[in-house]
C-alpha cells in the first residue's frame, strides 16, 4: 500500500509499519502512537492520535487501530 502525508514530500511506497511507542493518557483513556514507516526510500516517523479505550488495551488493539488509521492516508 502507498501512503501520502502532508509532512512528507512524495509518496511512501509499500512500507513496513512498526509501532515504536504508545503514549497512554490514563485519565482520559486515550493514546497517541508513534510509528515508523520503512521502505527502500528511507525511514519516516510520525505520530497518530485519537485511539480511545474503555478499560484497557492490548498491543493487538493498537496495531489494528494503526492499520485502520493509516487507511486515511492511503492512495
Amino acid at each position: 500500500m502507498n501512503y501520502q502525508f502532508s509532512q512528507f514530500t512524495g509518496t511512501i511506497v509499500d512500507p513496513t509499519v512498526e509501532v515504536v511507542s504508545v503514549n497512554d493518557n490514563i485519565l482520559n483513556k486515550t493514546c497517541s502512537v508513534d510509528i515508523k514507516l520503512t521502505n527502500s526510500g528511507g525511514e519516516y516517523g510520525l505520530s497518530l492520535s485519537g485511539f480511545t479505550y474503555t478499560e484497557t488495551w492490548e498491543d493487538a488493539d493498537i496495531e489494528a487501530w494503526v492499520s485502520s488509521e493509516l487507511q486515511n492516508y492511503a492512495l
